[in-house]
């Protein structure tokens, strides 16, 4: 059993506070956009850059979704402009968090709001996800039967038990709790990030795919939530101090009153003597550290690059199956496909041949290039010179498309 990640997996935060009108505008004319368009449109606002969606939320009156980035931040907005009311909420990204750690994280999260100018008044903490990730040997089974509550025979008599999961008679996934309250959730991570898409994950594990895949081996995380009617009724958790002052507390408790036992018991048997899996050991001597020290050593530049990677393995994949039906509804002989590439490369030019059609298409790539943003291995947003010198490296200098 190696220990392979702990740290902060999520955040929620919502702000007493307003957006000036000017914004409100600015947000105003990009959801207008999104909803004629049926797709998020881009927003700058100052130093403030995202995509506003077409839809708002309805629980809490916020007018506007706005999506900073997969190393940002899901933001909502009330139009309200009222002093007293908690017009602004934030939903920080697991991959955010692993990235920066929690200061940092929540550097970034102040200044985005400074950069929109927002006005805050006060913050009252939602919700705190804590994770830590095992990588396990082959033959490890998660077993729901041997979770036990504090001075209790099985949980499940408890009605404790949220949920469970189930591949070929294995059990991949079990929630314990249920939210705006305290959750506990161990599952198998290795196959969440495959279904989800989440390459960046091995970067900051440290993993390399393929020997991870060859051993056999498994990777399950811990991951202990806590909602906010949990935080503030059971431990008065509401502003930044209180959380760093109680947090580990929060976390401690949750793991003592839900222990992993090491094996199964009788219906005879105490549970407090028989002791905890060593996983479970594990997570608590995690906890136990000082929270805010951790971090995964992975750099905003890798974990971005790795989400690249995989989004062009994407759109390579749908580019050759339309390239399949575009042969096929073209009447191309499949003894002649060697006539298929420069078909797509005529096509493709024709669509960026002239001015005025050359300078819809740089349009395009600059809202695309907003939506990915190209970071080097430090972390700094690549301008477009930048970007522009280093794929004429890659391309060896070329300049004509038919050559790179």
């Amino acid at each position: 059993m190696e220990l392979i990640y702990s740290g902060f997996d999520g955040l929620d935060v919502t702000f007493k506070g307003y957006l000036p009108k000017a914004a409100i505008d600015v947000l105003e004319r990009g959801k207008e956009g999104a909803i004629e368009l049926k797709q998020n449109q881009p927003v700058d606002i100052g130093d403030f850059h995202g995509f506003v969606g077409p839809a708002g939320l309805r629980d809490g009156g916020y007018s506007f979704i706005v999506d900073t980035g997969e190393l940002g931040f899901k933001w909502f907005f009330s139009k309200s402009q009222r002093k007293d009311n908690w017009g602004i909420r934030v939903s920080c990204r697991s991959a955010t968090l692993a990235t920066y750690g929690f200061d940092g994280t929540v550097v970034r999260m102040y200044a985005e709001l400074d950069a929109i100018g927002a006005t805050v008044f006060e913050e009252a903490i939602s919700r705190v996800d804590f994770a830590v990730d095992w990588r396990l040997p082959e033959g490890f089974r998660l077993d729901p039967d041997c979770f036990a509550m504090h001075g209790t025979s099985k949980l499940r008599g408890h009605k404790e038990i949220g949920g469970e999961s189930w591949r070929r008679r294995r059990c991949t996934g079990l929630t314990i709790g249920m939210m705006p309250g305290r959750q506990i959730c161990i599952y198998d991570k290795k196959a969440e990030i495959v279904e989800k898409r989440k390459g960046h994950w091995w970067k900051i594990w440290g993993i390399d795919k393929g020997e991870f895949t060859a051993s056999g081996d498994q990777i399950f995380r811990v991951e202990i939530r806590a909602g906010k009617e949990h935080l503030r009724k059971q431990f008065g958790i509401k502003s930044w101090a209180d959380l760093r002052e109680k947090l580990g507390d929060v976390f401690k408790t949750a793991l003592t009153r839900i222990c992993y036992k090491a094996r199964r018991w009788e219906d005879h048997e105490n549970t407090s003597r028989i002791p905890d899996n060593d996983l479970w050991k594990g997570v608590r001597e995690r906890i136990e550290n000082d929270l805010f020290e951790w971090s995964s050593g992975a750099t905003p530049g890798v974990v971005k690059q790795v989400m690249a990677n995989q989004q062009k393995q994407i759109i390579s994949a749908m580019m050759v199956g339309l390239s399949a039906n575009l042969a096929v509804l073209s009447r191309v002989s499949p003894d002649k496909l060697s006539d298929l590439p420069q078909m797509v490369f005529n096509m493709i030019f024709d669509n960026v041949e002239g001015d005025r059609k050359a300078k819809e298409f740089r349009a395009k790539m600059r809202k695309v290039q907003r939506k990915y943003e190209f970071y080097d291995d430090d972390g700094v947003i690549l301008d477009e010179n930048t970007i522009a010198a280093s794929q004429a490296t890659y391309c060896g200098g070329a300049e004509s498309p038919a050559v790179c």
